[in-house]
């Protein structure tokens, strides 16, 4: 099926489809992994498949969803001077669509490495850390109650005082030496 792109909508968080919105107003629903394939204002071929959802209710409907693709057309791959026109996705010049989060990284110059110093925290709050993640991890879980959480969180803190518990300092042991000493005169048998 040959489809020329208006809009490309990513699926809501926890969503299983996001759509196409086509240039002559037709909706078809597309996975996300296949989304990032396409570009508004952009024609493709595609594979779909035809779906009914709501069954037996009273929302029942026929719904279209791309099932592979998205491959460019030929002709309009050689005109944006696409190398590979036969597939959109590997046109590594027409870059990737990616949803505008409006996120924006800075560059610090000579950051990001280790670079002869090390950022420490104060002791109190490298055990909040400890006990947070800790915490988060049992959450997130699922295995664990609200209320379970103070157990889980004194638990945690146990555990990091056991793991940061100075340990006792053991004298060094002696160095043996290689050969035992000489017997002493009086272990010798008849000797005394």
């Amino acid at each position: 099926m040959m489809i020329s792109v208006r809009y490309v909508n990513f699926p809501k968080p926890g969503g299983k489809y996001g759509s196409l919105k086509l240039a002559d107003g037709s909706l078809i629903m597309c996975p996300p992994d296949l989304l990032r394939g396409f570009r508004a204002g952009q024609s493709y071929e595609v594979a779909t498949k035809q779906q009914t959802w709501g069954q037996g209710t009273d929302q029942e409907r026929e719904v279209t969803i791309v099932s592979g693709g998205p491959f460019q057309g030929r002709q309009q791959g050689l005109q944006q001077g696409g190398g590979m026109a036969g597939y959109g996705g590997a046109n590594r010049s027409a870059g990737s669509v990616r949803p505008n989060t409006g996120f924006v990284p800075r560059v610090v110059q000579g950051g990001g490495g280790q670079q002869g110093y090390q950022l420490r925290k104060h002791p109190e709050e490298q055990r909040l850390i400890f006990i947070q993640g800790i915490v988060q991890q049992a959450m997130g879980s699922g295995k664990h109650a609200i209320s379970e959480m103070s157990v889980v969180a004194q638990a945690a803190d146990l555990i990091y005082q056991q793991l940061t518990k100075p340990k006792p300092v053991e004298p060094e042991p002696k160095p043996m030496p290689d050969e035992p000493p000489p017997p002493a005169p009086n272990d010798y048998p008849g000797a005394g």
